[in-house]
C-alpha cells in the first residue's frame, strides 16, 4: 500500500475508486512531468512522463496526462510535485544517470 492510498482513504467502502497522481519538478535546465494511475490496492495501472522546457508547458502536459489516465475510470486526481521528484529520481537511477548514494 502506498502512502497516497493511506492518506486518501484506503479504508473507505468504495474499493473501485482509483487515484491519479501528477506533478512537475525541475530537471536540469528544463522541467519533468509525470502522471500515474494507481488502484486503491496500490497496483500501478498506467504511467506517463516527459520533459519540457518551461514550467507552464510541463504543467499543461502533466495535467493533460492525468486527465487522459483518469478518463473512463472512477478516479480522484491529486497534484503531488513530490511524486514527480521521486519518479524522476527512479528514472535517473534506472538509466544509470544518477548513482544512488549509499
Amino acid at each position: 500500500m502506498t502512502r497516497e492510498t493511506q492518506a486518501h482513504g484506503h479504508d473507505r467502502a468504495d474499493p473501485d475508486l482509483d487515484a491519479v497522481l501528477w506533478g512537475c519538478c525541475r530537471a536540469g535546465a528544463g522541467w519533468f512531468w509525470m502522471a500515474r494511475h494507481t488502484a486503491w490496492d496500490g497496483t500501478v495501472r498506467r504511467t506517463a512522463h516527459g520533459w519540457r522546457e518551461t514550467w507552464d508547458d510541463a504543467t499543461r502536459d502533466g495535467a493533460a496526462a492525468a486527465r487522459h489516465l483518469a478518463a473512463g475510470t472512477r478516479a480522484q486526481v491529486f497534484l503531488r510535485h513530490r511524486a514527480a521528484e521521486y519518479a524522476l529520481r527512479v528514472l535517473l537511477e534506472e538509466s544509470g544517470a544518477l548513482v544512488a548514494r549509499r
